[in-house]
C-alpha cells in the first residue's frame, strides 16, 4: 500500500468481505468507544472518532468505496493521482457527503440518542466542532453546511431518558458553551440502595468494557447546571461490576424543591 493511504478496513476492524450491515454495527460500536467524553485521557480520541467516520463514509459509497480498492490495489498515491487511478477525496469532502446521506442522517440520530444516555455530548455544536472544526449552522433544526442543509439529525431525540431531561439539555444548547471546555472533576459515591429517586434526578447508562470496569476509568458528562450545561470528569472506581450505581451528589437538574443527584448506571458491554 502507498505510504500514507489510510487503511479504512484496519480503521474500522472489517475486511474488504465486509457488508454494510457489518460496516454500520462496527461504525456504532466504535464511535461510542472513542466518543472523546468517554476518553477525556486520551489525546487522540477525538482524531480517532473523526476517522472511523471518514472511514465509514467510503466503506458505504459505492462509488468512493470502488475508486478506494482500486487505488490501494494499484498502489498509486490516494488523494494526488486522481488523474491516474488514485483516491481524489479529501477528509472533508468524505465527512461533507455523509452528512449529506439520508441513511447516514438516520442512523446517527439513533447513535446521538445513545450518546445522550450516556451522559456525552451530543448537541448540534459538539458534531460541527468534532467533524468541521466549528464550521457550519444549525438554524431551526436545520444543520447547514454551506448550501447543505440536511434534516433534523443532529437533534437528540433522547428517548429512554425521561423526565424532561433531553428538553432541558437541549435549551442549554443556546446558552454558554464555556463551561464545556473545562471539566469540573466530581467525586463519584454508591448510590443509597432504599433512596426513591427524585423528579429532579438524572440517570446515565454507562457502558464499560470489562477491564475497564476491573481497572477504573475517567470518562466526561453533561450535566444541565442552573446557568446551563456543565462538563463533569468522573472517575470510575476500580473493581466496578455491571448493575453498581454512582451518585454525583447534587449534580442532577434543579427543579422546585432545589437541584436532584445525578447517577451513573455502570453495564458491562
Amino acid at each position: 500500500m502507498e505510504a500514507g493511504m489510510k487503511d479504512y478496513y484496519r480503521i474500522l476492524g472489517i475486511t474488504p468481505e465486509s457488508d454494510d450491515e457489518q460496516i454500520r454495527s462496527q461504525y456504532r460500536k466504535l464511535a461510542m468507544q472513542y466518543h472523546p467524553d468517554r476518553n477525556p485521557e486520551d489525546p487522540q480520541a477525538e482524531e480517532k472518532f473523526k476517522e472511523i467516520a471518514e472511514a465509514y463514509g467510503v466503506l458505504t459509497d459505492p462509488q468512493k468505496r470502488s475508486q478506494y480498492d482500486a487505488a490501494k490495489a494499484a498502489g498509486v498515491n490516494w488523494q494526488h493521482d486522481a488523474g491516474q487511478g488514485g483516491f481524489s477525496y479529501s477528509q472533508e469532502d468524505i465527512l461533507r457527503d455523509l452528512f449529506r446521506d439520508p441513511r447516514f442522517q438516520t442512523m446517527f440520530q439513533g447513535l446521538l440518542q445513545e450518546f445522550q444516555r450516556s451522559g456525552f455530548r451530543s448537541s448540534s455544536r459538539f458534531v460541527r466542532q468534532s467533524f468541521f472544526g466549528g464550521r457550519g449552522l444549525f438554524i431551526g433544526g436545520l444543520f447547514m453546511l454551506g448550501s447543505i442543509a440536511g434534516p433534523a439529525l443532529l437533534k437528540s431525540a433522547g428517548k429512554g431518558i425521561g423526565n424532561g431531561q433531553s428538553q432541558s439539555l437541549l435549551k442549554g444548547l443556546g446558552r454558554t458553551f464555556g463551561s464545556l471546555l473545562g471539566s469540573q472533576k466530581e467525586q463519584a459515591e454508591p448510590a443509597p440502595q432504599a433512596r426513591q429517586p427524585a423528579p429532579e434526578d438524572v440517570t446515565y447508562l454507562m457502558r464499560l468494557t470489562r477491564e475497564e470496569l476491573q481497572q477504573g476509568k475517567s470518562v466526561r458528562v453533561v450535566s444541565e447546571g442552573p446557568e446551563g450545561q456543565e462538563m463533569l470528569r468522573v472517575k470510575i472506581p476500580p473493581g466496578s461490576r455491571t448493575g453498581t450505581k454512582l451518585r454525583l451528589r447534587g449534580r442532577g437538574k434543579v427543579g422546585e424543591s432545589g437541584r436532584g443527584d445525578l447517577y451513573l448506571s455502570l453495564e458491562q458491554i
